[in-house]
């Protein structure tokens, strides 16, 4: 720890804690399955039309129009 020279406790006591920093460790990433990035996909899709049918840029099928598709 350095100690710095300031006028007064509080000042000390602040420029302690900013050269304190917590020190976080992350675990290393594994790698998606196919599966979870078939999901993941899907969802941007999702998302996406979400996005574009809140904005009016898209419009949604019918019951009938999907049953037919099926």
């Amino acid at each position: 720890m350095k100690r710095v020279n300031s006028k007064s406790k509080k000042e000390e006591k602040s420029s302690l804690v900013k050269e304190d920093a917590a020190i976080y460790k992350t675990s290393p990433k594994k790698k998606l399955t196919d599966k979870e990035k078939e999901i993941l996909d899907n969802l941007s899709h999702s998302i996406d039309f979400v996005k574009k049918y809140s904005k009016g840029k898209t419009k949604t099928k019918s019951i009938n129009q999907l049953l037919n598709e099926l």
